[in-house]
């Protein structure tokens, strides 16, 4: 797969920061940045598709009633050992 250059400013410390674990793990900046982003990517888009889905599941019609919810929790909430 063809890859894109892309490049972005740091501050020192976070530069220092990646440089450290670079050294520490033998392995360079780009794999670590490479690593980190795909994560990232990853968490963020899940984010977006749990979004869409409950929103199609709201328009949809299938919602869940507030109070039942609130009362949900307050029991959990006398139920606590806390």
């Amino acid at each position: 797969m063809p890859s894109t250059v892309l490049s972005f400013r740091a501050d020192e410390e976070m530069v220092s920061k990646l440089d450290q674990l670079a050294e520490a793990t033998e392995r360079d900046r780009q794999y670590h940045l490479k690593r980190a982003l795909s994560r990232y990517l990853e968490a963020e888009l899940w984010h977006l598709q749990a979004i869409a889905e409950g929103v199609s599941d709201a328009d949809a019609g299938h919602l869940t009633d507030l109070e039942f919810v609130k009362e949900k929790w307050v029991k959990r909430a006398e139920n606590s050992p806390d």
